[in-house]
């Protein structure tokens, strides 16, 4: 499992976004889920940094089910276990927001 170092705090979210306009797919989809990644020092700091990534890249941020420090979170398979883990070493050793798979849904 994922250990962060003390100077290193991982903080991961839950993000449900749309497209705004001028974005990369506004018009194509109306927009999705995605977990992100974020190396902060609390959840507050965590929380603005998504905000600011969300804002740079025209997306809108709809609902965010958690911010939680990401640490020792079990996965139910080793497969995930690994992806999961993974993403938040490369968050911990990097100054940016870290996204996993954004998954979209279309528009009506």
């Amino acid at each position: 499992m994922f250990h962060p170092q003390p100077d290193r705090l991982v903080y991961w979210a839950n993000v449900e976004f749309s497209y705004e306009a001028g974005s990369k797919h506004h018009g194509e989809f109306e927009g999705g889920y995605v977990y992100c990644f974020v190396q902060a020092v609390d959840a507050r700091d965590a929380l603005e940094q998504f905000q600011i990534e969300f804002a740079s890249r025209k997306l809108g941020m709809r609902f965010v089910e958690f911010v939680n420090l990401y640490a020792d979170v079990p996965w139910p398979t080793e497969e995930d276990q690994d992806h999961y883990d993974s993403i938040a070493a490369i968050a911990a050793a990097s100054e940016e927001v870290v996204f996993d798979s954004f998954e979209v849904y279309e528009r009506r």
